[in-house]
């Protein structure tokens, strides 16, 4: 049986990216080595490093004022790793939060230092975002884009009014694209849109490297000055993320995934409205993610036999966070249009042979 993963993370992979990483296994580059024995310090990882910088460049139209790093310990490691960098000791943090994993990471940044919280139901977003000067008295305000659990996204990070943003993209980057001016700081865990666990992305602006004082791997300036090698880096999960920007480059860069991000989410949005006498979606129209579709059955029993009968057809990862139930659709770059339409064709026979 054909498997439809709609899984949120780790998440599908494109088969060309599955297929070389395969070869590389057995044998990377005709260096008769592996890619899982390759040196983290050779010339051939090197290379491939310059290649993936390039990439992340080209992609995300990176200023030149800004760099790149590819670490280890993922977002949650991040929460620690901000709040330990940027000078954030001797100004004041702020974090805004819409979902759970923003409430997470201002539990964590709070044992480290002050932090003002600023936390929002999905409702009071807009009114915010367009209207409240409440963040104005923070020199760096935190937020979460995308709130895979509860299915809320942020994406136009032009509108919020507050000049050094520090955005964890962890289940949406490269999903759509965006402006420089008011980031300081953005990172993401790969395993999303970008590859494989093992690596976060970062990217930030370089008049905020002063972390004197800092261990070696909670050094920004350090790990910038050393380009990412000051340990021994995850090398295949780099090599992975090497491959998906390939990916995306040839498939026609970001606008490309913002264009069927947004196809995508919004048929699979309108169907499930159809349903809206069996169905509680909800998120509002100006903060409901296109990565993350989350939604309840009002009859837990019809719950279940969806998930059972999806199940059944090869399509998994529907289940919704063991904290909210329900269910959830993970659109994420390597989401397929085909894909789509076996899971649209899914939903339409199971509501017609359960009494629409």
């Amino acid at each position: 049986m054909k498997v439809y993963n709609f899984s949120p993370g780790p998440a599908k992979l494109d088969t060309s990216i599955i297929s070389k990483s395969q070869e590389a296994m057995f044998n990377f580059q005709n260096t008769g080595l592996s890619i899982l024995e390759i040196g983290h310090r050779s010339k051939e990882f090197e290379k491939l490093m310059n290649s993936l910088q390039e990439n992340i460049r080209n992609i995300f139209n990176v200023p030149t004022n800004y760099f790149t790093l590819f670490l280890q310990g993922g977002a949650t490691f991040q929460n620690t790793f901000i709040a330990n960098n940027f000078d954030i000791r001797e100004k004041d943090l702020g974090c805004l939060v819409t979902g759970t994993w923003g409430k997470n990471t201002f539990d964590d940044f709070s044992k480290i230092r002050e932090t003002k919280l600023i936390e929002l139901s999905q409702d009071e977003i807009e009114n915010f975002v367009e209207n409240s000067d409440d963040f104005k008295n923070v020199d760096y305000l935190h937020l979460t884009s995308n709130e895979t659990i509860n299915g809320v996204q942020l994406r136009e990070f032009n509108k919020i009014n507050h000049d050094s943003l520090l955005i964890d993209m962890s289940s949406d980057i490269g999903s759509y694209t965006f402006e420089w001016d008011n980031i300081a700081y953005i990172y993401a865990g790969a395993q999303k849109n970008m590859g494989i666990p093992g690596v976060s992305i970062c990217i930030g602006d370089e008049k905020h490297l002063n972390s004197e004082g800092n261990s070696k791997y909670l050094n920004i300036g350090q790990l910038v000055e050393k380009k990412s090698l000051l340990n021994t880096p995850p090398t295949f999960s780099i090599y992975v993320l090497k491959l998906v920007t390939d990916w995306m480059i040839e498939m026609g860069g970001i606008e490309y995934f913002e264009e069927k991000s947004v196809s995508q989410s919004s048929r699979v949005y309108k169907q499930l409205e159809s349903y809206k006498n069996f169905l509680n979606l909800p998120v509002c129209d100006y903060s409901k993610s296109r990565s993350n579709i989350i939604f309840k059955f009002k009859d837990n029993d019809l719950e279940k036999k969806f998930l059972h009968e999806a199940g059944e057809k090869g399509i998994l990862g529907l289940n919704g966070h063991r904290s909210e139930g329900g269910i959830r659709i993970s659109l994420y770059n390597s989401i397929t249009d085909e894909m789509v339409d076996y899971l649209s064709e899914f939903i339409e026979q199971f509501f017609t042979n359960n009494g629409r």
